[in-house]
């Protein structure tokens, strides 16, 4: 039952989280640009954590030193990956970019079985297929790609993946999750900030819609969002976490057809089919045993 529900905490992290593309894109029509998009997701959501964990009888602002130390590693992990996602779009299309992007699930699973001596179950790994198939169908990778927005998405995806695995294994897990999600956002934010500052990549010159959208942007991706994956993954594993988080693009194309109009092709169809019986198998008891997330 607790894998069951942490891979029902995972699913809705990723729909929430794919919906970011479009409170990006509001955003950035209004003002803003990448670095100031991912600045204001962290800042604005440990501002609403904090005042979260000041309501909350069981949360607090406590860290040990070695939790401090952990929560540091991670949300420099965390941080990365969504600059060097957004940098990306500057030399590929963003269809090619999210496909290389989310085969972050095989660099999860090369991680563990090479440092962490754990291998994944034959059905984790028909569902690792089934996902990456899907997530082919359903993008349409651009026809001259660049070696640099290659490199930058791929890395993007095995940063993340590097995030997932440090996570489960994190001294962090004993921590409250609006605790643990506080300080990776608050520690994310000054480190993209820092950069960015460094780069003249910060802006301000938002109006008032640009600071809504990044408003909501932080409470559902980085409030909500956040918490429930990282609530998830302690309860399902790494590996089946990151393989249900391919719902994330797959909520994204059902935004741009509802907010945007776009037309699905049959293609398209076929890999959202391919990632939702994916999903279905990975929640499903059928296969080999089931290993317990460590």
């Amino acid at each position: 039952m607790k894998k069951h529900l942490g891979s029902i905490f995972v699913i809705l992290s990723a729909v929430l989280f794919g919906l970011m593309p479009l409170m990006t894109r509001i955003a950035y029509a209004h003002g803003s640009n990448a670095y100031t998009v991912a600045f204001g997701r962290f800042f604005m959501g440990a501002a609403i954590l904090a005042l979260v964990i000041l309501a909350s009888p069981k949360a607090s602002f406590r860290l040990t030193k070695k939790q401090a130390l952990d929560v540091f590693k991670l949300s420099i992990t965390y941080a990365l990956m969504p600059v060097m996602l957004y940098m990306s779009y500057e030399y590929i299309d963003s269809g090619l970019a999210t496909t290389l992007h989310f085969t972050y699930p095989v660099a999860v699973i090369v991680m563990l079985v090479v440092f962490c001596k754990q291998k994944p179950e034959k059905k984790q790994i028909f569902c690792m297929v089934l996902c990456l198939g899907g997530l082919a169908l359903t993008t349409s990778p651009g026809s001259d790609p660049s070696v640099p927005g290659i490199a930058l998405a791929v890395g993007s995806g095995i940063v993340y993946a590097t995030y997932i695995v440090l996570l489960g294994r994190s001294s962090a897990k004993a921590l409250h999750p609006f605790s643990l999600a506080f300080w990776m956002s608050l520690m994310a934010s000054l480190e993209i900030a820092a950069a960015a500052l460094v780069l003249g990549k910060l802006t301000f010159a938002l109006d008032a819609t640009g600071w809504a959208a990044e408003a909501a942007l932080a409470l559902c991706a980085t409030v909500f969002a956040l918490v429930l994956f990282q609530k998830g993954l302690f309860l399902c594993g790494e590996v089946q976490a990151s393989l249900l988080s391919t719902f994330e693009p797959l909520t994204g194309i059902i935004v741009g057809v509802i907010a945007f109009q776009e037309r699905l092709s049959p293609l398209e169809m076929g890999g959202m089919a391919c990632i939702l019986a994916a999903a279905v198998l990975l929640v499903l008891p059928i296969g080999s045993k089931e290993s317990q997330p460590q």
